[in-house]
């Protein structure tokens, strides 16, 4: 029994040794016929990126052929495969001067696939051969080059903190800049914008620099600007401002009861003593009066200091009489 097993349990021993040697064998037979293909020469297409150089000053490339050209080469297997696995970079750079092309429609450009072969095949090196490169025409669209000056606006927020406030609008610098680009977009560029960009907790004047937001195929003399935002702490008083009556009829008079209000405000730290009374108008209107036909005349505030904020008053509607 002990013999019958142990001559069991030897054959499957040879029979894996055997298949061991037998996957050998195949490895290496497979290893030699790759070998042996990737050293003939064969015919395919590889796919290669195209960057376009050599554009003119005057114009610019408003649409370019497909970045993505097909060649149809020739080469050892050993040159395919690395450009197979990405071992070479495959980009391919292409003049694109529009004073060699040929002008088509408008403002189209086209040349012949052909006339870059040679300049590509340099490219290529002397291990590939270029048969022909697709598509066999290479279109471009080439706009006039134009300038114009444009105002700029800011996106950006500002938010101060608690009792402190902006006086007035942000200031920037330079207002207005040179944009250049196709005719078809510059004619209709009436502002060019920031970078959206919020400013927080501000409590003094603010002084920086803010990019300007791109716009494709538009170039700028400039790429960012400087705003300026005057900031100071605020406090609040008030004043008492005299009633007055306007759009009345020649000869009369118009009273009111009580003859000013109180006006509460919010005004800078630094201008707190010079703020007055003769600051504001107050007034009432005959004419609004008459045709409302209302017990009491509203008051408006009509003029007021532009450095303060937050502005009530009271009374807002007064008693009154008109005499003659």
């Amino acid at each position: 029994m002990i013999r019958f097993l142990m001559s069991v349990f030897g054959r499957k021993n040879n029979i894996k040794r055997e298949l061991l040697i037998y996957l050998i064998f195949l490895l290496i037979a497979i290893v030699i016929w790759y070998l042996n293909a990737l050293n003939k020469t064969y015919t395919t297409d590889l796919k290669f990126s195209a960057q376009f150089v050599n554009l003119s000053p005057d114009k610019i490339l408003v649409k370019a052929p497909d970045n993505s050209l097909v060649f149809t080469v020739e080469a050892q297997g050993f040159t395919l495969l690395k450009y197979r696995i990405g071992l070479i970079f495959r980009s391919i750079v292409i003049n694109a001067d529009y004073h060699s092309f040929k002008h088509g429609k408008n403002d189209e450009y086209y040349t012949p696939s052909s006339t870059v072969m040679k300049h590509v095949s340099e490219q290529l090196g002397t291990d590939i051969n270029l048969l022909r490169i697709w598509p066999d025409t290479l279109r471009f669209v080439f706009g006039t080059m134009v300038k114009k000056v444009v105002p700029v606006k800011i996106r950006a927020q500002f938010q101060c903190e608690k009792e402190f406030s902006a006086l007035g609008d942000v200031q920037v610098k330079p207002e207005k800049i040179t944009v250049s680009g196709p005719r078809t977009l510059v004619d209709t560029l009436r502002f060019v914008y920031s970078v959206n960009k919020i400013f927080k907790g501000l409590k003094d004047s603010l002084v920086t620099r803010i990019a300007l937001q791109p716009v494709e195929k538009i170039s700028y003399n400039v790429k960012e600007v400087g705003i300026a935002l005057p900031v100071e702490r605020m406090t609040e008083t008030s004043v008492t401002v005299e009633i007055e009556a306007v759009n009345l009829p020649e000869g009369y008079v118009m009273k009111t009861f009580p003859g000013n209000i109180t006006v509460n405000c919010m005004v800078p730290v630094s201008r707190f003593d010079k703020l007055h009374d003769g600051m504001f108008r107050a007034t009432v209107d005959y004419e609004t009066v008459i045709r409302s036909k209302e017990a009491k005349a509203r008051v408006v505030v009509s003029k007021s200091p532009s450095f303060v904020q937050d502005i009530r008053f009271h009374p807002k509607n007064v008693d009154f009489i008109v005499e003659k």
